[in-house]
């Protein structure tokens, strides 16, 4: 058991070393070990939404949980240790470093880590809003504004419906590649710029598609 255990804390000491598609967005990686009756149970280097969601619905509750953050801050890599105390009730990685930070609780970690990563789980949730959408209106090929003339000339035998329809999943398209790429310049914010650096404003859905219906000569829907 001394030897698992051992071989387990030595794991989650090494340099993470991973050349996945989350490091090199930028995602936080973070890697738990916790104590299973006679052995200690490591995972190692979980992408942020998905170690979010461990402490939820896979590690048991009682368990005291060390992790480990590999994250860039100022664009130099940087790692965090923490012991966050044994769960009482099942919640998010997030969610229980941050009640234990509020509670003075030293070990735990520290608030400008804990916000640090609330805003890229933030930023991975409308990653995944927007490629979902994306991938639900299909492959559509990014069109400039002659693009949408050609297309319209084209589709003069189609039923005005049909042609309105195409115009909004053009529109639909090019705001889903903003929230994406407000996705990335966000996270190079939060990687590269000193804590504290705002983040751009949102796009706005109503004002984005009504500019984008203005400049492609198509007026609202």
């Amino acid at each position: 058991m001394k030897k698992d255990i051992e071989k387990a804390l030595k794991e989650f000491l090494v340099d993470v070393r991973t050349t996945g598609e989350e490091r090199k967005k930028g995602i936080p990686l973070i890697t738990f070990v916790y104590k299973e009756e006679d052995k200690a149970v490591l995972l190692k280097a979980l992408p942020l939404p998905l170690a979010d969601i461990q402490p939820e619905r896979d590690i048991p509750v009682g368990k005291e949980l060390l992790y480990r953050v590999d994250f860039f801050r100022e664009g130099e890599a940087k790692v965090s240790f923490g012991v966050l105390p044994a769960i009482k009730e099942p919640a998010t990685f997030l969610t229980l470093l941050d009640n234990a930070i509020k509670t003075g609780d030293r070990k735990a970690g520290y608030q400008d880590l804990c916000d640090y990563l609330k805003f890229h789980n933030a930023l991975c949730g409308l990653e995944a809003l927007a490629e979902g959408e994306l991938s639900l209106m299909g492959q559509i090929p990014e069109n400039t504004g002659e693009d949408v003339a050609e297309e319209n000339a084209a589709r003069a035998g189609k039923s005005r419906e049909a042609g309105a329809q195409d115009r909004y999943t053009f529109a639909n398209t090019a705001y889903y590649r903003e929230v994406l790429s407000y996705v990335q310049t966000g996270r190079d914010i939060l990687n590269a710029c000193p804590y504290g650096t705002p983040l751009p404003p949102f796009p706005d859905r109503s004002a984005f598609m009504a500019k984008w219906y203005r400049e492609n000569g198509q007026g609202s829907l």
